[in-house]
């Protein structure tokens, strides 16, 4: 009797270690069990930069016509007259109508002084003004100058030139010498980090874009007007080249 007794007060104190043990790591925050002769992949994974210039092949102009006047059927009748002038002159410039699109319309009222007519904390409203841009998409860069100042004629004093930006319109065509110069650079950098490891750089894994591909621009440059009366030369503009720029991530193997 005495024997069995001992027998079970082993087995449960067995038992209770083990469950304290179950409640210590349930208590746990992470447990982690690797498994041996695990798989863990190798290899060196580097980022690579290539540009590539290009001289642009179109123009970005961002024009506007603003007209203040004390009626708004005023102000947008010759808002739309000097819009339509505008218009004219830069299809007489050779700008097709595809490439002329409206960017922005408002209309918005002028405040002035109240007066002693006027209700209390109201302000009174002593104009309207309408504001209309338009966008140019200029393709023959030799004749940008004379586009601006066509517009800049036709719009008189209510001609707001707010940008002029150039760019590539399909950069894809342009890219090959760009991705070629990013996977080099992302090789020499492997090289680098493998020679420290006393290693070989080995045969590309995997290689991704990343990123997209986006010209590198001065966003918008703003348009010296014409002179006063028509008076100095043309409006000086510089395409100058665009940077495109291409970001691959690749993988090599590593020899030893």
């Amino acid at each position: 009797m005495f024997r069995q007794t001992a027998r079970s007060t082993r087995r449960i104190a067995v038992l209770a270690l083990g469950g304290l043990a179950l409640a210590l790591v349930a208590c746990t925050p992470e447990v982690n069990v690797a498994a041996p002769g695990g798989t863990e992949v190798s290899g060196i994974a580097v980022t690579g930069a290539g540009t590539t210039s290009v001289k642009p092949d179109v123009a970005l102009v961002n024009l506007g016509i603003e007209v203040t006047a004390t009626t708004v059927a005023d102000a947008r009748s010759r808002a739309a007259t000097t819009m339509d002038n505008l218009t004219k002159a830069v299809k007489g410039k050779g700008v097709a109508d595809a490439d002329i699109q409206t960017q922005f319309f408002n209309i918005y009222p002028q405040y002035g002084v109240s007066t002693p007519n006027s209700k209390p904390g109201t302000p009174e409203i002593v104009g309207y003004t309408v504001n209309n841009q338009v966008q140019l998409k200029v393709r023959n860069l030799d004749s940008v100058s004379d586009v601006l100042d066509s517009a800049i004629a036709a719009g008189g004093n209510n001609i707001r030139v707010n940008g002029l930006q150039f760019t590539i319109e399909k950069p894809e065509q342009y890219l090959a010498k760009a991705r070629e110069e990013a996977v080099q650079n992302a090789k020499a950098r492997a090289e680098v980090l493998a020679k420290a490891a006393g290693v070989k750089v080995g045969a590309a894994r995997s290689i991704s874009e990343s990123g997209g591909v986006f010209p590198e621009f001065d966003k918008l440059q703003s348009a010296p007007a014409a002179a006063p009366g028509g008076r100095g030369g043309p409006t000086p503009v510089s395409p100058g080249q665009e940077t495109l720029s291409v970001t691959v991530n690749v993988v090599f193997e590593i020899e030893r």
